[in-house]
This record gives structure tokens, C-alpha cells and sequence, in this order.
């Protein structure tokens, strides 16, 4: 058998698994095992699933979500449930008892193709990605402060604290400098000051080369607290999400997001000029 022939089988093979897996969840609505999707597949053992697993993750048409469990990827194909009977369809007045609770996972599976009905194909893509984005960043965000407040802190008081740590030893800097060491907007310095020294995790020291200045400094109770926190992230999978990442996806995103970032950045520089803040 010639390479093209071999190249020509697997490719049937895989779009056989492929086609297989989404008549499955059609009417399961679940993404069976890795034992399942050899049962499915009719493979001798896991690790033939587990290969083929890895070229649907690759082709966008599975992922890992973030608690290890495989999920419908972008290139998911999510079909009809062909079990379903019109007699048996639920009327709009119907939400009683008779409701089977089965509904798309993954409703921005529907968005998009609600989208692609009328809008624009640019924006569908646009919206695609942004949406997604904006969905897992308010659920970083609430966990973000969940694990913030086992310290009796908010997300942003982390962000000082990590700022100040990054300083490096004696982990101490003028207030009006630390803006240049957040990775991110942090809004209210002075009050998250405040809090941090009542709380005993930061305090104000007096600057040698400024006798009316003043540093900040992180203290030993400050660095414990960051320390137990770091520990948290090391379970915590808004944290590890990016280590489900195959090395090519993770520089993909990392070069995806660099862009991003820089064009939105841009248009937001451009808009603080064209439109400068009023007095206050």
C-alpha cells in the first residue's frame, strides 16, 4: 500500500470516529470515556482511543475542558437528536414535568448559528472568539476572588502583593511606581494600601533619599499570605487551564492573544486622546 493510500485510509478512519462520536452525543449529549470511545470505535484498547483522541483535538473537533473531561471542540459538529419525535417536541407553554432537561452544553454553539443567519461572516468570527473570552474571564474573575478571599483580600489586593514580590528583595517601592510593575489595570492604589497595612501585609517605610517620601514595603505576613495563595493556583483550574494545552495550542494562543492585545490597546490609546477624561 502506497504512503498516499495509507494517508487516504487514516483520514477515512478518523472522520469514521468522528462521525461516530457526534451520532453519539446527538443523543447523549455527553462525549463518552476513554473505555467508551474504544467501545465506540470498536478499538482493541484505550490507548488506540487515546490517539485517535489527540488527532480530534488537534482537527478543533474535541478539547480538554478544564476539570480533564473531553468536550465538543469549535469543529464539533452538534447534530439533531434523531430519536426525538415531532409528536414528542415540548409546546412553548410546556415546562412541566414532561421536560427531559436536555439542552445544548454549550450555548454559544447555537449563538453562532443564529448569528450566521444574518450578520455579517467577519462579525460572526469577531464575536465567536470574543464572546468565549469574555465568558472565561468572569469565571477566572469570580474565582480569582473565591481563592482571594481565604485571605480575607480581594483579586486586586493579590495584584499588589504580587506586584510588590516581583519588585524582588527588600520587596519595597515608592507608591507612584508601582503602577509600572501591575500586568493589569488596578484601579484605587491608596485604599488598597490602606487595607493591606491594617491588615498587616504591607507596610510604609520612610524613603532615605526623600525625607517626605515614603516606600511601601511587603512584610513577612504579606509574603506568607501570597504564599498560600500560589499554592491554591497550583490545583486551581482557572489557573491551569493553559497546561491541558498541547505545546503548538499554547503558542498559538500566546501569539493570538500578543496581537490581540496590541490592536485593542491601540484603539483604546486612541480613544483616551481623541476623548480625554474630564476634570475632576
Amino acid at each position: 500500500m502506497t504512503g498516499r493510500a495509507r494517508t487516504g485510509e487514516g483520514r477515512r478512519d478518523l472522520e469514521a470516529c468522528r462521525a461516530a462520536l457526534e451520532a453519539h452525543y446527538a443523543v447523549h449529549r455527553t462525549i463518552p470515556s476513554m473505555a467508551g470511545l474504544a467501545r465506540l470505535w470498536d478499538y482493541a484498547s484505550k490507548s488506540s482511543a487515546s490517539r485517535r483522541v489527540d488527532q480530534l483535538i488537534e482537527a478543533g473537533v474535541l478539547l480538554w475542558s478544564t476539570d480533564r473531561r473531553l468536550a465538543p471542540g469549535s469543529a464539533f459538529r452538534i447534530l439533531p437528536d434523531p430519536q426525538a419525535q415531532v409528536s414528542d417536541a415540548p409546546h412553548l407553554n410546556d415546562t412541566g414535568p414532561n421536560d427531559n432537561g436536555r439542552h445544548d452544553p454549550d450555548p454559544l454553539q447555537a449563538a453562532l448559528a443564529a448569528w450566521a443567519t444574518d450578520y455579517d461572516p467577519v462579525l460572526v468570527r469577531a464575536y465567536s472568539v470574543t464572546t468565549r473570552l469574555l465568558r472565561l474571564a468572569r469565571s477566572m474573575e469570580r474565582h480569582m476572588t473565591q481563592s482571594a478571599a481565604r485571605e480575607g483580600l480581594t483579586s486586586g489586593d493579590v495584584l499588589l502583593l504580587d506586584a510588590l514580590y516581583r519588585v524582588g528583595p527588600p520587596h519595597r517601592i515608592a507608591p507612584t511606581a508601582l503602577k509600572h510593575y501591575f500586568l493589569m489595570s488596578l484601579a484605587g492604589v491608596a485604599k488598597r494600601v490602606d487595607r493591606l497595612e491594617a491588615l498587616g501585609f504591607i507596610r510604609r517605610v520612610p524613603n532615605p533619599d526623600d525625607r517626605r517620601g515614603l516606600f511601601i514595603e511587603l512584610t513577612h505576613a504579606g509574603r506568607a499570605a501570597l504564599t498560600r495563595l500560589v499554592a491554591v493556583d497550583r490545583t486551581a483550574p482557572h489557573i491551569l487551564w493553559p497546561t491541558v494545552l498541547s505545546d503548538r495550542q499554547y503558542q498559538a494562543m500566546i501569539e493570538s492573544l500578543t496581537v490581540a492585545d496590541a490592536v485593542v490597546a491601540a484603539a483604546d490609546k486612541n480613544d483616551r486622546s481623541e476623548f480625554p477624561p474630564p476634570d475632576m
